[in-house]
């Protein structure tokens, strides 16, 4: 994975530059363009801070972008809101799609 091209992808989704990305995680604008450029390696502690600042988990930033846009339309809205739920609403999602998935 290329965590450079990774950063400036979420950045820029967020529509961020890379000094508010720096402000948010609290972090220097040149470590995030060194970041970006894959002239500094990133470790935990700084991937943390920039998922933080983006609102997402460690495991969406290592998640396959690829895979992610293979998925139809509809499953990635889905996922977007799951993403959105309390852990008590997201048990009672879980509880129903089992539900469904039995009686079919």
């Amino acid at each position: 994975m290329d965590v450079g091209a990774r950063i400036r992808n979420l950045r820029k989704s967020k529509k961020l530059t890379t000094r508010d990305l720096a402000e948010l995680a609290d972090i220097s604008q040149p470590v995030i363009s060194r970041l970006e450029n894959n002239t500094r390696s990133a470790d935990v502690e700084l991937i943390e801070r920039i998922c933080s600042a983006l609102n997402l988990s460690l495991q969406d930033f290592f998640t396959d972008v690829q895979e992610q846009e293979s998925l139809p339309l509809e499953v990635r809205q889905v996922i977007d809101k799951v993403k959105k739920l309390t852990p008590d609403k997201l048990k009672v999602l879980n509880d129903v799609l089992d539900t469904w998935i039995e009686n079919d």
